[in-house]
C-alpha cells in the first residue's frame, strides 16, 4: 500500500513540470503574433477625412443626332393620317438618300390628338326658326405627329441631312446634339482626374488640421454628378446657311472619400 502511493505521488510530480513546460513554449510561440499586432496602428473610424474630388475630360463627338418629323392638322384622322404618311414617306427616302442606315432610324413620338377651338358652330337656321337639316360643321382638328430621331455618323454630313429632309416635307426638327457613342474612355480619364483631386484635397485638409492622412476607408461615385456636360460651343446651331458645329463635349466625374487620420 506504501508502494502505490509513493508512484502516484511520483507521477503528479512528473506532471506538474512537464505542463509547465508545454505552457511556456507556447506562449514563446504567440509572443512574435501578439507583438505584430501591437505594431499595427489602430484606426478609428471616428477620426476621418471626407472630401469630394472632381474631374473632367474633354473629348471630340463622334456623332450627332437630330428629331425630326410630320405635324399634320386636318379635320379628321383619316385626312391627317394620309397626308403625314405620305409626306413622312417622302423624309425617309430623302434619310436613306443622304447614307443614313435603317437603324440609325427611331421612330420617337408618333401622336394623334383632339384639338377644339372656339364655340360650336351651330348648323343654319330657316325662315320658321328651325335649324336646317344637315351635318353641324365641326369646332375641331386632328393633329397628327410623326417624329424620328435619326443618328448621323458623319459629322461633315449633318447640314446636308438637316437640308434634305426640309427640302422633303419634314416641318418639326428638334434641333441637333453631338455626342460620342462609347463613353468608356472619357469616363476612364475623368475618373482617374476625380480620384487624384480628392486625394490632393484631403492631403490639404489634413496639412492645415496638423494631422498625417492615412489610407482609404471608403470611396464612392456621386450619383448623378457622372454626366456628360454640353458647353454652348456643343449645342448645334442651325444659321441661314444651314451650317453646324460640332465644338467639344466635357465629361465630368465626382468621387466621395474618406481617409483615416493617422493615429
Amino acid at each position: 500500500m506504501l508502494k502505490r502511493i509513493v508512484l502516484v505521488g511520483l507521477a503528479i510530480a512528473l506532471m506538474v513540470p512537464l505542463g509547465l513546460a508545454a505552457i511556456w513554449l507556447w506562449g514563446e510561440a504567440a509572443a512574435p503574433a501578439a507583438a505584430q499586432t501591437e505594431d499595427e496602428p489602430a484606426y478609428s473610424p471616428n477620426q476621418t477625412i471626407t472630401v469630394v474630388g472632381n474631374g473632367k475630360a474633354s473629348v471630340a463627338p463622334d456623332i450627332a443626332r437630330v428629331t425630326v418629323g410630320v405635324e399634320i392638322l386636318a379635320p379628321t384622322v383619316a385626312e391627317a393620317v394620309e397626308e403625314n404618311e405620305t409626306t413622312m414617306a417622302a423624309v425617309l427616302v430623302a434619310l436613306r438618300a443622304a447614307g443614313i442606315a435603317d437603324r440609325d432610324i427611331q421612330t420617337t413620338n408618333y401622336n394623334i390628338t383632339l384639338e377644339r377651338y372656339g364655340e360650336p358652330i351651330p348648323r343654319p337656321v330657316d325662315a320658321a326658326g328651325q335649324e336646317e337639316a344637315g351635318q353641324q360643321t365641326p369646332n375641331y382638328n386632328y393633329r397628327f405627329s410623326n417624329m424620328v430621331t435619326v443618328t448621323i455618323r458623319d459629322l461633315d454630313a449633318v447640314a446636308e441631312v438637316v437640308d434634305a429632309v426640309v427640302e422633303a416635307g419634314a416641318n418639326n426638327i428638334w434641333g441637333v446634339s453631338f455626342t460620342v457613342e462609347d463613353m468608356s474612355e472619357a469616363q476612364a480619364a475623368a475618373r482617374g482626374d476625380a480620384v487624384e483631386d480628392a486625394r490632393a484635397r484631403a492631403e490639404a485638409l489634413a496639412e492645415l488640421s496638423g494631422v498625417t492622412l492615412g489610407p482609404v476607408m471608403s470611396i464612392s461615385e456621386v450619383v448623378g454628378a457622372n454626366q456628360p456636360v454640353y458647353a454652348m460651343a456643343e449645342r448645334a446651331a442651325l444659321d441661314a446657311g444651314g451650317s453646324i458645329s460640332p465644338g467639344e463635349l466635357e465629361v465630368g466625374y465626382q468621387v466621395q472619400v474618406t481617409y483615416f487620420i493617422e493615429p
